[in-house]
């Protein structure tokens, strides 16, 4: 093959692929300001204090190249509620990823949350345990401990929080992350992004949770 037809030919294929990431995601922003709209809630394409905000939580503190877009702001039941789009990059050259992902951020005075993280537990995470790494696990409830890793700065309100109705509420989902402290917590699946006709049953998933942490404190 002719190498000018060949690098034609790959130059094309790079552009045309970048310009179907460009419009996929022109069109995920149009449906998600639409959604907005729908919800009475207020949209912007990104916002950098919602960072600054949510700084000390785990997730967005780990990797680099942080961005927030797509944010979605209003209130449900007298409950703030943020909803937007979260990436950012770990690892460096070949060996780098973005991690790109939904999170809802639901703030009330009706919380008084212990700090605390939970994830979807993996393999460094059990040897990590061997080692002394923190994993509450409970007894009464095994497959939420085989499934989930969960840590935070006082066990015991931890473990008060994280009631029997709680726990089988997270025994029910799959993949889910969630961070709490104060007033304020969040929750995600570690790199999915929901599509626009699923944020509403999303944001349900938030509301059903915040309920059992409500009652729980």
């Amino acid at each position: 093959m002719d190498p000018v037809i060949f690098f034609i030919g790959v130059a094309a294929f790079i552009v045309a692929a970048v310009l179907l990431a460009w419009l996929y995601e022109r069109k995920r922003t149009q449906d998600l300001k639409a959604l907005a709209a729908s919800l009475k809630f207020s949209f912007s394409d990104k916002d950098d204090t919602v960072l600054e905000a949510m700084c000390f939580f785990h997730l967005f503190s780990q990797g680099r190249s942080q961005k927030v877009t797509n944010i979605m702001r209003g209130n449900a039941n007298d409950i703030e509620v943020i909803i937007m789009d979260y990436q950012y990059t770990t690892g460096s050259g070949k060996n780098s990823h973005t991690w790109s992902q939904t999170v809802i951020a639901f703030r009330s005075p009706l919380l008084n949350l212990p700090s605390f993280t939970l994830r979807p537990e993996n393999l460094f995470h059990k040897i990590g345990a061997v080692f002394g790494y923190q994993d509450i696990d409970f007894a009464s409830h095994s497959a939420f401990s085989r499934r989930y890793l969960l840590q935070g700065t006082d066990e015991n309100a931890v473990r008060a929080l994280f009631t029997d109705a709680l726990l089988s509420r997270y025994d029910q989902s799959k993949g889910l992350s969630t961070e709490g402290d104060g007033n304020t917590f969040i929750f995600y699946r570690a790199s999915k992004r929901v599509p626009p006709k699923g944020i509403t049953a999303f944001m349900q998933e938030g509301f059903a949770l915040f309920g059992l942490m409500k009652t729980s404190t």
